[in-house]
C-alpha cells in the first residue's frame, strides 16, 4: 500500500463565518478534531495539521492524537502559505500527499480510500471528487508535484496545476452534495447539520416499514451491564403489539438461557427460552457436528457453556497439567472468573493437540461502566501462547444468523438485525442480506460508522430511539 499523507490545512481566520471555525462543534467535538480524526480512521501516515489563526487555542482540542502540529505564522498571506509549511513535513518516504479542509464535516474515511485506492492503481497523478461536473476538495497530489504546489501564491491552492494538468487528472464521482459541502457562514453549518438529521429520519422510515423479524442482541442493546435501556419493556410491547416476531441473539455464552430470561424478567420482560440463542448454543451444535461422540472438552466459560456442551453429550475436563489427562477441544468464552491457571491449562492443552474453538470475537464487553475485556481478549491471550489461531462459531459467523432465522421460519429480506457492534453484529447480517440497525448505547460510535466499510442501515442512539423512529414511520406509511 503506498504510504500517502494527510495534510490538513487549519490556519485561516474564518473571516466570512465571523469566528473560528475550526472550534465548532461536531457530533461532541470540535471541527478540526472531527476532520483529523477521519484522516486517522482512513490511516493515512502521517497526518500533519497546519494551524495559524488562534494557534494556541486549536493546538489543545487535538490533545494526544498521534499527529505532526505546525504553526503557520504567515497565514495572512493565504493558503498557499499553509500548503507550503504541510509539504515541508511531508516525509521522503510518501509517496503524496492529500490536502484536506478542516471545514468540510461530511468527508468520510471511505471518500479518503477510494482516493488513495484510485492513486495505487494508477488512475491518476492528481485525484479529486466531483460532484455533477462540479469540482470539490480534498485533493491527494503526487510527489512530482509538491515542487508546483510549494510555487503556488495566494490563495491560488492547488487549482491552478489542476489547470495546467489535466491529462493527469482523476475523479471520484460523489453522490451526495453535503459530502463535499464546506463551511463558510453560519447558514452552511446549520444546513449541514440539517441535512445529515433529515436523512437519518427519512432512512427510518424508509428502513423499518417492511420489518417482520428482528434478531435482537443484548449486552449493550437491551442492558449495560445490570442496568436496563431506557424504554426496554415499551420497546417488546411494541413488538408484540405488531406481531414482530424476534430472536435474542447474543455472543455472551456466560449465561443459560433460562438466566437470561430470568434477567429480563427483572426489568419487566417476559421472554421464553426459546427466543433465547447464545453463541454457547451455536459452539455445542457446531462440536456436535464435528466432533466424536461424548468428546472431551476444556473450557474456560461460565454457565451457560458449562450447560449447553453437557447437554450435547461431551464431557468436561479441568486438569490440564497431568500427562495422563487430554483433551479434545479446548473451547474458550466468556469468563469473568479469568485466570492464569485457566489460560495455561488451555494452552497445555491445545498445545498437546486440542482443537481451539472461540465463541466469539468480541474483543471488549459493554458494561455499565464502560468497555470491559471481552471473549477476544481471552481469544488473543491463547493464541499468543500458542501460536494458533481459533475457529470461532458466533457472529459475525453465519451460524447464528441461520439458527435465528429457522427459530424464526424468516427471511433475510424482511428481518432486520439490531446490534451495538459493526464488526459482529452488523457484520454478519449485512454479509446475510438482513436489515441492520446500530445501536450507539454500547460499544461502537458514529466515529466508528464513519471509519468502517461496513454501513448499517439505520443509526440509532438507543432502543428508545428506535423505537420512537420505528413508531413515526408506521404512521406515515
Amino acid at each position: 500500500m503506498s504510504q500517502i499523507a494527510a495534510v490538513v490545512l487549519a490556519a485561516g481566520g474564518s473571516t466570512r463565518y465571523g469566528q473560528c471555525k475550526q472550534l465548532l462543534d461536531w457530533k461532541g467535538k470540535t471541527l478540526l478534531a472531527h476532520v483529523v480524526d477521519v484522516a486517522l480512521a482512513a490511516e493515512l501516515n502521517p497526518v500533519i495539521v497546519v494551524l495559524g489563526c488562534q494557534a494556541e487555542e486549536t493546538y489543545g482540542v487535538l490533545g494526544d492524537r498521534p499527529v505532526q502540529k505546525l504553526v503557520n505564522y504567515q497565514w495572512r498571506e493565504g493558503m498557499s502559505t499553509s500548503v507550503r509549511t504541510g509539504l515541508c513535513a511531508v516525509p521522503p518516504e510518501a509517496e503524496g500527499a492529500l490536502f484536506l479542509q478542516c471545514d468540510q464535516p461530511r468527508i468520510t474515511p471511505d471518500l479518503l480510500l477510494t482516493m488513495v485506492d484510485r492513486f495505487e492503481r494508477g488512475g491518476g497523478s492528481i485525484i479529486h471528487p466531483v460532484h455533477d461536473g462540479h469540482r470539490g476538495t480534498p485533493v491527494l497530489f503526487a510527489r512530482r508535484f509538491f515542487p508546483e504546489l510549494s510555487a503556488v501564491t495566494g490563495d491560488e491552492g492547488g487549482r491552478s496545476l489542476i489547470r495546467r494538468h489535466p491529462e493527469q487528472v482523476a475523479t471520484i464521482t460523489v453522490d451526495d452534495p453535503a459530502v463535499l459541502a464546506d463551511v463558510d457562514t453560519p447558514g452552511d453549518y446549520e444546513k449541514l447539520q440539517a441535512s445529515r438529521e433529515d436523512a437519518t429520519d427519512r432512512s427510518a422510515a424508509s428502513v423499518l416499514r417492511s420489518i417482520e423479524h428482528l434478531l435482537i442482541d443484548m449486552d449493550g442493546v437491551l442492558w449495560r451491564g445490570d442496568d436496563p435501556m431506557p424504554g426496554l419493556r415499551r420497546f417488546f410491547a411494541f413488538l408484540r403489539e405488531h406481531d414482530i416476531a424476534f430472536n435474542l441473539a447474543t455472543n455472551n455464552a456466560s449465561r443459560t438461557p433460562d438466566q437470561y430470561a430470568e434477567k429480563l424478567a427483572d426489568f419487566g420482560v417476559d421472554v421464553g427460552v426459546e427466543s433465547i440463542l447464545t453463541s454457547a448454543l451455536v459452539v455445542a451444535a457446531y462440536l456436535n457436528d464435528v466432533a466424536p461422540a461424548g468428546a472431551q472438552i476444556y473450557t474456560i466459560g461460565e454457565d451457560g457453556l458449562h450447560q449447553a456442551l453437557e447437554e450435547q453429550g461431551f464431557v468436561l475436563i479441568d486438569d490440564g497439567r497431568s500427562s495422563h489427562s487430554e483433551a479434545d477441544y479446548v473451547v474458550v468464552g466468556w469468563d469473568r472468573d479469568l485466570s492464569w491457571e485457566k489460560l495455561s491449562t488451555a494452552a497445555f492443552f491445545i498445545h498437546r493437540g486440542a482443537g481451539f474453538v472461540g465463541t466469539n470475537p468480541d474483543v471488549t464487553f459493554p458494561s455499565e461502566w464502560g468497555p470491559a475485556p471481552g471473549t477476544g481478549a481471552t481469544l488473543a491471550a491463547v493464541e499468543a501462547a500458542t501460536g494458533l489461531s481459533p475457529i470461532v462459531t458466533g457472529k459475525p459467523e453465519s451460524r447464528m444468523y441461520e439458527e435465528a432465522l429457522r427459530r424464526m421460519d424468516a427471511a433475510p429480506e424482511n428481518t432486520a438485525m439490531v446490534g451495538d457492534r459493526i464488526d459482529t453484529d452488523i457484520a454478519g447480517a449485512e454479509n446475510m442480506g438482513l436489515t441492520t440497525v446500530l445501536t450507539l448505547s454500547g460499544i461502537s460510535t458514529l466515529e466508528d460508522v464513519e471509519a468502517s466499510t461496513t454501513k448499517p442501515d439505520l443509526v440509532c442512539d438507543d432502543i428508545e430511539d428506535l423505537l420512537t423512529r420505528w413508531k413515526t414511520g408506521l404512521e406515515e406509511a
